[in-house]
């Protein structure tokens, strides 16, 4: 009798197919990933990611990762996690709000940041949606571990260029040297920008639209902690995520400073408004004085001088009517 079940399949990728199964001898519902069996040499290549995949998950105990129970040559036997997936609940429910999307954003960090701060540093290089389980309890899991390397300090670059179009870092296909945390921080900015906008992160144009036009309900520090994460040359980026935990925690002092010193400029515009208004009385008041002091002391001089004026031209008409006849 065969151990587990095939209960439905979970998804596929480039190397190996996952399935949910039970283990016939616990009951228990496990997560299991299989070669995909390709012939000849691809089938090595599946092979040994796999077994980097579990030397890798080993490595690894954080309950936000799902811990590896089996391994052999062609498949690795993991703890299920129940749930959705991010990107299926993007596509189900549509895009997050900024605050679901922080609290998602500032947990996923801490993962990171564990894998980042090991003896050995985990790049797990292929952060996004489609590996980020949303659980019953509202907690995240970070699945699939395919793509992840050990970081080696004073490698000149990577042995494999791997990542997701879209969501990967310049670095990881342009042989700008091994990814580090940075290559990480990167993948992460984008799946933040695609958890609150559902944008295609394919479409660099719409990317850089969102990021410079900004999102309805989402905040201006919001979009600065993404546009601080996707720099292409990784020298702008954060950091670490230690860096972008401590931006998340701000957020809120940083949005009511923001809102303060808005109020203040409204504040001080509309006393510069009333100043200019008041001066324009004050000036109008002295304009009116002035005309009315030339009413009471002009206007009769004015009226004299017409006066002599009409006298003359009347005396000048009757002379040269005179002198005609």
């Amino acid at each position: 009798m065969l151990r587990y079940r095939i209960i439905r399949p979970l998804g596929s990728g480039g190397n190996c197919n996952a399935f949910l199964e039970k283990d016939t001898r616990s009951g228990q519902l496990v997560t299991i990933k299989r070669c995909k069996q390709a012939e000849g040499k691809a089938d090595e290549i599946e092979k040994k990611n796999m077994a980097s995949e579990a030397r890798i998950l080993n490595m690894i105990d954080h309950g936000a990762v799902p811990k590896l129970y089996e391994k052999s040559a062609e498949e690795i036997v993991l703890e299920y996690v129940p749930g959705n997936s991010l990107e299926k609940v993007l596509l189900t429910r549509g895009v997050f709000s900024e605050k679901e999307a922080v609290r998602i954003a500032y947990e996923l960090s801490g993962i990171m940041r564990y894998l980042h701060g090991l003896r050995q540093p985990i790049i797990y290089r292929d952060l996004k949606p489609a590996n980020v389980v949303l659980k019953p309890d509202g907690h995240i899991c970070l699945i699939d571990f395919g793509a992840a390397r050990v970081f080696e300090r004073g490698e000149l670059e990577d042995t494999l260029n791997l990542g997701t179009l879209g969501f990967a870092a310049p670095e990881q296909f342009g042989n700008l040297g091994q990814t580090d945390p940075r290559t990480d921080i990167y993948c992460f900015g984008m799946t933040l920008l695609q958890l609150i906008s559902g944008v295609d992160t394919k479409d660099m144009d719409q990317v850089m639209s969102y990021k410079k036009n900004g999102i309805k309900g989402v905040s201006r520090e919001v979009l600065g902690i993404i546009d601080k994460c996707t720099r292409a040359d990784r020298e702008d980026r954060f950091k670490s995520f230690a860096e972008i935990q401590s931006s998340l925690t701000e957020l809120p002092k940083k949005k009511r400073l923001r809102r303060i010193l808005q109020g203040i400029k409204l504040t001080a515009a509309a006393a510069l408004f009333s100043v200019v208004i008041s001066g324009g009385i004050l000036k109008a008041e002295e304009i009116k004085s002035l005309a009315a002091n030339d009413m009471s002391v002009r206007m009769p001089v004015v009226r004299q001088r017409f006066g002599y004026a009409r006298s003359w031209i009347e005396e000048f008409v009757s002379r040269e009517v005179l002198e005609k006849e």
